[in-house]
């Protein structure tokens, strides 16, 4: 029996991250209960008030043929940067396709944007939409969720709950505004605090449980 797709890739996430981060504490996510929601049911992890973004849009250039990346940042309650909150690494032969289906040649260039949606949440929107990545070199997300503070089921505190959710958390992928989220395979670093997947294309994103 082949292995599914879902199982191969998640495998293929834990493989490489352990390799290219030797000493880290990795898990894959657990897939406790649906796989698809409706916005409306999807638990959405807040963000700690003081843990907030530091902008709302970043920017930047990807290019056929080389490694980029674009980190975003929380800003401290005096203003000053804080934390890495999110960080998309495009690698040299992540590029595939652009929203209408045209390749990308070796050196062509596509302006990303990463637009925090509600700053109290961990949702996002990456454009352009409908850019795709190589399946064989996909495109990877990282978002941390220390800036929830502990509280990831939002009742003001930090227990044992919160520590069982942990192992639940993975980003979800929305493919047009509408639709269901679907689950995305996941890999949760307890030591980073942050929960990280491999992007087949741009849409809306949000780390749940």
């Amino acid at each position: 029996m082949m292995p599914s797709p879902n199982r191969s890739l998640c495998a293929a996430l834990l493989a490489t991250a352990l390799v290219a981060c030797s000493g880290d504490s990795f898990m894959p996510s657990a897939a406790d209960g649906p796989t698809e929601k409706t916005e409306s049911l999807l638990n959405v992890i807040a963000v700690a008030p003081t843990a907030l973004p530091e902008v709302s849009v970043v920017t930047f250039y990807a290019v056929k043929g080389e490694d980029r990346e674009q980190r975003l940042y929380t800003v401290k309650p005096d203003g000053s940067r804080g934390d890495e909150y999110l960080r998309l690494t495009v690698s040299d032969n992540s590029l595939l396709a652009r929203p209408d289906g045209t390749p990308f040649a070796n050196r062509d260039s596509v302006l990303i944007s990463i637009s925090v949606l509600d700053q109290s949440r961990m949702m996002f929107q990456f454009e352009p939409a409908g850019l795709t990545f190589t399946p064989g070199s996909p495109a990877e997300l990282r978002i941390s969720y220390a800036g929830a503070d502990g509280d990831l089921d939002h009742d003001g505190d930090h227990d044992t709950a919160d520590d069982s959710l942990e192992t639940r958390l993975a980003i979800w992928r929305q493919e047009v505004p509408g639709a269901p989220f679907l689950r995305l395979p996941s890999l949760i670093s307890t030591s980073d605090r942050d929960v990280r997947a491999n992007l087949p294309g741009f849409s809306r994103y949000a780390v749940s449980y």
